[in-house]
């Protein structure tokens, strides 16, 4: 996604070495922003599935693993997990803003996630006095207008006598936009409980949001991170930034 793999490549001088997907990007251009949010739409393609000659992961789609959901006192407590959970959209980024300081190797933006789409499977259990509810099955959800603030800082690593260009842990924080959600089978295909149950959890839809997003910032905080790492240490510092 809007990722440091470009970001690093993309400002490479060594034409011969640049596989001919990536636009270069002069460190001296007045305008290297610019450029670069450039050559991160040439290469969006590729961001998709991978980039295999670089070892490079793709975006889609980004698993979540498991997500765990507990609220209530204990006489009327919710407690869910869902597990295997699958985002797919974050490819689809917008880039809002970029700003880039290359004598500290940083890189700020500021992105809009237009839509993004998961299904995981769930388990569900609500405990109201004596009387006690479960269920199991698929859960699906869409996510729309997330906005994204991603800052990206490097350091340098010595391997025998070169330097190489790593990125350190990525912060990534998330603003919610709207959302709805849909779990299937919920207490065994009630028609009424079912139904009934969907409707309370659309309309408090921030209290699964509040668990999802820190899941969703890290994940995207590690792919990304991966992403420019594998590309990182296949050339020094001086190809990079000759």
């Amino acid at each position: 996604m809007f990722t440091a793999t470009v970001l690093l490549v993309a400002l490479r001088f060594v034409a011969a070495d640049i596989p001919p997907y990536i636009k270069v990007c002069q460190r001296n251009d007045t305008n290297v922003n610019k450029c670069i949010m450039n050559s991160i739409e040439e290469l969006r393609p590729k961001m998709i599935n991978g980039i295999p000659e670089l070892d490079v992961p793709g975006l889609e789609p980004l698993s979540l693993g498991q997500i765990a959901l507990a609220r209530g006192p204990q006489g009327a407590k919710l407690t869910a997990v869902v597990n295997d959970v699958k985002v797919r959209g974050p490819s689809n980024f917008i880039i809002e803003e970029l700003t880039s300081d290359l004598d500290k190797n940083r890189f700020d933006f500021k992105l809009l996630l237009p839509k993004l789409d998961f299904n995981g499977k769930y388990k569900m259990d609500i405990q109201v006095l004596l009387l006690r509810l479960q269920g199991r099955g698929n859960i699906t959800g869409t996510f729309k207008d997330y906005a994204c603030n991603v800052t990206m800082k490097g350091h340098k690593e010595m391997r025998g006598e070169d330097e190489y260009l790593q990125f350190d842990p990525l912060k990534v924080k998330l603003r919610v936009g709207q959302s709805s959600i849909y779990l299937t089978n919920l207490f065994d295909g009630d028609p009424v409980l079912g139904p009934a149950t969907n409707r309370v959890i659309n309309e408090n839809s921030q209290v699964f949001l509040q668990e999802i997003s820190p899941v969703l910032e890290r994940s995207l905080g590690e792919l990304f991170r991966e992403m420019a790492n594998k590309i990182t240490s296949k050339f020094t510092y001086k190809e990079l930034f000759p």
